[in-house]
């Protein structure tokens, strides 16, 4: 017996709805970093991802998941935290979805 569902059926259709693209990983410098609860991002070497840019703080960035998706905030920066190329404003969560482009100083992050 075949239990494969069938994407032309009504449970098939209702599934295909339901679907949601959500961001799984993070790429930089060529490296797929898979997404947890909770990642720091700047030039301290506590942080979860380490970035060796001067425009970078020491504690520049958090993504950090809340509910069903992935949601960035700008930690106080100096030079502020950039989302497809909008500042995120202070104080701010901005929800992160597939192909955005994060910069922080000179580097950027790729989301998949």
């Amino acid at each position: 017996m075949d239990t494969t569902i069938n994407d032309d059926s009504s449970l098939g259709k209702r599934l295909k709805r339901i679907t949601r693209q959500n961001v799984k990983f993070i790429i930089f410098m060529g490296k797929t970093i898979p997404l947890v609860a909770k990642l720091t991002i700047g030039r301290d070497r506590s942080n979860s991802i380490l970035i060796d840019d001067r425009m970078a703080s020491r504690f520049h960035a958090v993504i950090q998941k809340i509910k069903d998706g992935f949601y960035i905030k700008d930690l106080n920066s100096t030079n502020g935290t950039f989302v497809n190329d909008d500042q995120i404003p202070f104080g701010k969560y901005i929800k992160l979805c597939p192909e955005d482009v994060i910069r922080i100083g000179r580097t950027e992050f790729t989301l998949k």
